[in-house]
């Protein structure tokens, strides 16, 4: 007999660590482990030492591990790192600072600049060099090898680590930019350098520039972080993990830590890969919005044809960064959102949360206030006992939901944790709906699928708002994020900043330069993209390009997708390439994921009858659902539960 081989998926949450292991029989089992406040590491190596105890598993059996991580989304958001050392061009010292207008708010008075140049980005610490590169790409000024290690010798000597190099038109020519790095790791080799022409490598300075310094940011506490995960799984006799990138796709850690920015996105990239495996045949040719609610957010997720869908911008509380990642959008409710009654008597939920740590009232941690978790355990829609462990105590729930929403609004406490998750729906669902019509979908037209620990409490309610009416609760919907993992391929993405003509000369080009940038080793498959704009303007529509189109198929595609989106196609011809993308995805490593892999799991749903009627919370391992009166659910082959509305339920709402 064989002994199987396994793959283990972590995906560490701002809550749980979700743990999954595959076989190379296509045996699946997960876990949910409670993180712990102020540690990184070691509740990892707790929650995989529970996975290799409670299974059996030796480690000699473990072939890899794939990990994704907030580490990077959490250096984004708290900024208490740092600073770091800006080289770019004279004269050009202030780009990060003159920022660029980005007016979210339409009644604010003052647009205050989108960075905190000022904390992490200091003017001391940002240094002008001799060398210039035209807008064509030609040198028009070499470079000063002394003034670079003179630099090199001041920025260290000042304690700063990181150094970010920001050259004017590096993307056409990037020489320029990694003759800086060598002379700086010449004079001083424990240096963190980015460049930004392998960041981001496209048009527009404070745009690239922002994008290198924060993954300049990033590298000292992602490759401490990193270094001390390998090496503390490899003390257990443990593979090195890879690492989820946002723009999809698994690296070696050695890869990701060179540009740990591309790690911002890695977990909702992973959940999206994780529904994409889930889906059956039938689902996979329509378009599925995932709706993924964890301790602190929901994230709204889009798939066509069985693909999740990409963007180019990263939005992370009050950044913007450009950043090729998954095309989600993050709603501030989840489980620990803070309800609260405001002056004018409204009910409010989020985006305040209390996190994991101390957590909602009823977790007995501390939590003070009441939370969308609270609410849940009132109305019965959750177990006494959380995944992990996590004991619930309705008592303390109830004390909170009666003083912060019962009272204030005059309502008995069971209207009030009734009307938190109502707002919390309605929310969900608005989002749904505005993230749809956003890519030219009607609700109606999707699929809308559970996914994380309380996806599945929401997403009949939430269909029922949004006008979807089709809805699935995958299997281990728990720890899609963690499933994700092991069903991504390694991926290479490449990028040629370019500025040519959509027209006969332009093609002929573009065909030379796709040439130039085929990968080195076998692929599964080859995707390219071009990112094509009319003169003067400032974003770009992403078209597919395939190998046989000409050029009258790819001005026709542009044309669709830039009326899909924008309403109406200009009467112009001077559209411009302004990016060729490439994307080459090997096949997944063994033991992986698929839909056509995984034997469903028969303790899953082993308290949940195949078939019936709501009212009823379902309790699963690592998730809850709840059907709705005039919902019904059924137990599909593949271990997941369909979702459905009777006709006559449907004709009489």
């Amino acid at each position: 007999m064989n002994t199987p081989r396994w793959a283990i998926g972590i995906d560490m949450g701002g809550t749980f660590i979700d743990v999954v292991a595959c076989s190379s029989d296509g045996t699946l089992r997960s876990l949910k482990h409670p993180r712990e406040a102020g540690h990184l590491v070691q509740p990892i190596l707790q929650a995989v030492q529970r996975m290799l105890d409670e299974h059996g598993i030796a480690p000699a059996q473990v072939e890899r591990i794939v990990h994704g991580s907030t580490v990077v989304t959490n250096l984004l958001l708290e900024q208490n790192d740092g600073p770091v050392a800006v080289l770019t061009n004279t004269g050009m010292r202030d780009i990060l600072a003159l920022a660029r207008q980005d007016r979210r708010d339409l009644y604010t008075a003052a647009v205050l600049p989108p960075t905190p140049e000022r904390k992490l980005f200091p003017a001391a610490q940002r240094f002008e060099i001799a060398g210039r590169v035209d807008a064509q790409g030609s040198e028009i000024e070499a470079l000063a090898r002394e003034q670079v290690t003179a630099l090199a010798h001041r920025i260290a000597d000042s304690g700063v680590r990181a150094v970010a190099v920001c050259l004017l038109f590096s993307h056409l020519r990037p020489e320029h930019e990694q003759q800086v790095r060598a002379w700086l790791l010449e004079a001083q080799p424990g240096l963190m350098v980015s460049l930004s022409s392998e960041v981001d490598p496209k048009p527009r300075e404070f745009e690239r520039f922002l994008s290198t310094a924060f993954d300049a940011y990033s590298k000292p506490m992602v490759q401490q972080y990193l270094q001390t995960l390998g090496g503390a799984l490899a003390e257990r006799g443990l593979p090195a993990p890879a690492l989820m990138r946002s723009e999809g796709g698994i690296a070696p850690w050695q890869d990701a830590v060179q540009r740990p920015i591309g790690l911002a996105m890695s977990g909702p990239c992973a959940a999206l890969q994780g529904v994409a495996a889930s889906l059956p045949d039938s689902d996979a040719a329509q378009t599925v919005m995932s709706i993924d609610v964890g301790g602190t957010s929901t994230d709204i997720g889009i798939l066509e044809a069985g693909r999740p869908l990409f963007t180019d911008t990263l939005l992370c509380g009050d950044l913007t960064l450009r950043l090729r990642c998954a095309d989600v959008e993050s709603l501030s409710i989840g489980g620990g959102s803070l309800a609260s009654v405001n002056a004018g008597g409204g009910l409010r939920l989020g985006p305040r949360s209390q996190g994991a740590w101390p957590g909602p009232a009823a977790y007995g941690l501390g939590g003070t206030h009441a939370t969308l978790t609270d609410a849940l355990l009132l109305l019965g829609r959750l177990p006494r006992e959380l995944s992990g462990g996590v004991a619930l105590d309705v008592a303390l729930a109830e004390a909170v939901v009666l003083r912060d929403i019962a009272q204030p609004l005059g309502i008995s406490t069971t209207d009030a944790a009734q009307a938190i998750v109502a707002t919390a729906a309605t929310a969900m669902a608005e989002s749904v709906k505005m993230r749809a019509f956003q890519r030219d979908i009607h609700p109606a037209d999707c699929l809308l699928v559970a996914a994380g620990g309380g996806g599945a409490q929401h997403v009949a309610e939430v269909a029922e708002l949004a006008g979807v009416s089709q809805v699935r609760v995958i299997a281990h919907a728990g720890v899609v994020a963690a499933l994700g993992l092991l069903a991504s391929p390694p991926t290479q993405t490449v990028e040629k900043a370019c500025a040519l003509s959509l027209d006969a000369d332009g093609l002929t080009t573009l065909v030379t330069l796709r040439d130039a940038l085929q990968p080195t080793q076998d692929c599964a498959s080859i995707r390219w993209s071009l990112e094509i704009l009319h003169k003067g303007q400032g974003s770009p529509v992403e078209v597919m390009w395939l190998p046989d189109d000409d050029l009258a198929t790819l001005q026709a595609r542009f044309a669709a997708r830039y009326e899909a989106l924008r309403g109406q196609m200009p009467a112009r011809s001077d559209a411009l390439v302004g990016l060729l993308r490439g994307v080459f995805e090997q096949a997944v490593p063994q033991p992986g994921v698929s839909a056509h892999h995984l034997r469903p799991d028969p303790a899953l749903w082993a308290n949940c009858p195949a078939q019936g009627q709501g009212p009823q919370a379902l309790f699963a391992a690592t998730t809850t659902v709840w059907v709705p009166a005039g919902w019904q659910w059924t137990q599909e082959a593949d271990g997941s539960l369909l979702l459905s509305q009777p006709p006559m339920s449907k004709a009489s709402a």
